[in-house]
């Protein structure tokens, strides 16, 4: 079964969001979190519906949830930092790269 191409509707929709990604490494049995880059992202960037949220796990229910449309690549547990100091943590991806983007989930880490 073949996909129709949604890259034209996506980015129809979609604004720049300019992320700050971190990244983590262990260095001497501790975990840093480091800056790789500033990247802008052509994504949009909503809140999980709320069936969505039902189905986590307990603990994480209560967390902030959103979900991010976007033609870029992201890795799993990638910190995105944007231009207010929020940020957020890529907990799990869905991959429609047949029909040209990527759904991410994010939850918005505590300040």
């Amino acid at each position: 079964m073949s996909f129709p191409k949604m890259q034209q509707a996506l980015r129809g929709l979609n604004s720049q969001v300019q992320f700050a990604i971190l990244t983590k490494s262990v260095d001497d049995f501790e975990v840093k979190e480091t800056q790789l880059d500033v990247q802008r992202l052509a994504a949009v960037m909503v809140p999980m519906q709320t069936q969505k949220i039902l189905i986590k796990p307990e603990g994480q229910r209560s967390w902030k949830w959103w979900e991010i449309y976007t033609t870029k690549q992201l890795n799993l547990d990638w910190l995105l930092q944007d231009t207010q100091g929020k940020k957020y943590r890529i907990m799990g991806v869905s991959d429609w790269k047949q029909a040209g983007f990527y759904v991410y989930e994010l939850t918005e880490a505590p300040q």
